[in-house]
């Protein structure tokens, strides 16, 4: 596993914004906050979630849109970063894409929902920094709302990964 630092000079070896590496590392630091209380119930890799937090969004050197998960994954696997951070990449974006929509988004076709504990807590670490600035669950669940629809199912997603972190937030 690559330390804290290297994950932090990799992101602006592939050229992140100054405010794409500020927002990785509030979401590293609030989801290493969440492991740490998680892992009193569950076996979490707390080093994995904190370079997995920073990393999550190094696809956004080279795009803002929904793709940038599945980009940065592939980058990270391209520099034999190991899969287990690639995938929390892959499946940090929103709540998780589901197959049907990866299809509609021109994604290749396969689910990216997070799955392992760890990956769900910094998919949704992420959903709590809003344009720098870390917001309540109502502000992201309105988000969630505005941008897709409330009968979208990327809000039960939203739904159930407060529910099951609710405790450690």
């Amino acid at each position: 596993m690559i330390s804290k630092e290297e994950a932090i000079s990799l992101l602006r070896t592939e050229s992140c914004s100054q405010n794409v590496i500020n927002h990785c590392i509030n979401v590293s630091h609030y989801a290493k906050e969440i492991a740490e209380k998680a892992s009193k119930d569950f076996v979490v890799d707390i080093n994995l979630v904190e370079i997995g937090g920073l990393l999550h969004d190094i696809g956004r050197s080279k795009t803002n849109g929904v793709h940038h998960g599945y980009i940065g994954a592939e980058i990270l696997r391209g520099k034999k970063i190991d899969e287990k951070v690639a995938l929390i990449c892959e499946r940090h974006v929103g709540s998780g894409i589901d197959k049907k929509d990866a299809e509609t988004f021109g994604l290749p076709p396969k689910k990216y929902i997070p799955e392992t504990i760890e990956e769900r807590i910094v998919c949704h670490a992420d959903n709590f920094f809003i344009n720098g600035e870390k917001v309540s669950f109502e502000k992201v669940y309105n988000r969630f709302i505005i941008e897709l629809g409330k009968d979208h199912s990327s809000i039960q997603r939203l739904l159930s990964l407060q529910k099951d972190l609710q405790k450690y937030l």
